[in-house]
């Protein structure tokens, strides 16, 4: 999987190399720069809550909520119709865009308009469906591992021993309903403590990244050869993307 960090590289040569573009058609683009908005993770794979919340810090604070409530997200520049076209190679925008015409004031459009020639010069952007299906599947097949059904359990119990009736952990963050607001409320934190400390008595989080990893370790020798082709599209991209960046 490509890392938040490496995909800013890549998105941020791409911007860079559409503002160019733009300007040799006469347009004065300057778009936000890229990881203004960082998402709670990594990626879909190396993140904090993949078997539920566990950090007991951010809970006894939070709750279930995130810790940093996300900041606007920086709005592109306002484009023409002609500016669309340029940059897309488009009429209009959506799937349903007509192709726009191939020339704009007598210079040729790039095939796909300036995004997607800009981006073609840093190898595209990568197509990361095999190894995010692969993690959704290997999370959902580690679930019904013997071993996991049974620490769920187990968390279940120790649940209902701190009067909490619930049998999944992704479960728990519905038993306070919430307040609309974004803040946590007390009972709400207490939910999560109890979760946290239920997951460390019964060992879930250990048992369940295990019993995961086996199940990855298995996939990855099955689809060996187009992991691996798709390791180094995206170590190229990424170097080129750097080279675009350095200038």
């Amino acid at each position: 999987m490509q890392s938040y960090e490496e995909s800013v590289t890549v998105e941020q040569a791409g911007r860079n190399l559409q503002e160019e573009c733009m300007a040799g058609f006469g347009f004065d683009i300057k778009f936000p720069p890229a990881g203004t908005n960082p998402p709670p993770s990594n990626n879909s794979m190396n993140m904090p809550r993949r078997y539920g919340i566990t950090d007991r810090e951010t809970a006894a604070r939070y709750g279930y909520q995130l810790s940093e409530s996300e900041e606007a997200r920086p709005q592109g520049p306002q484009l023409s119709e002609a500016a669309v076209a340029v940059l897309t190679g488009r009429k209009g925008r959506g799937p349903n865009a007509e192709l726009a015409p191939d020339t704009y004031k007598g210079k040729k459009i790039p095939k796909d308009g300036c995004a997607g020639s800009s981006f073609a010069k840093v190898g595209g952007r990568l197509d990361g469906s095999l190894p995010e299906t692969l993690a959704y599947e290997s999370q959902t097949k580690s679930q019904e591992r013997p071993k996991v059904r049974s620490a769920i359990k187990d968390w279940s119990d120790c649940m209902k021993k701190s009067g909490y009736d619930v049998a999944d952990p992704y479960d728990a963050v519905k038993l306070n309903p919430s307040s609309g607001n974004g803040q946590a409320s007390q009972a709400e934190i207490a939910t999560a403590i109890a979760d946290i400390d239920c997951k460390k008595q019964t060992d879930l989080v250990k048992i369940w990244f295990e019993e995961e990893t086996s199940i990855q370790h298995e996939q990855i020798a099955q689809n060996a050869l187009a992991l691996d082709e798709l390791k180094k599209k995206n170590t190229a991209a990424v170097k080129a993307a750097e080279r675009v960046l350095r200038g």
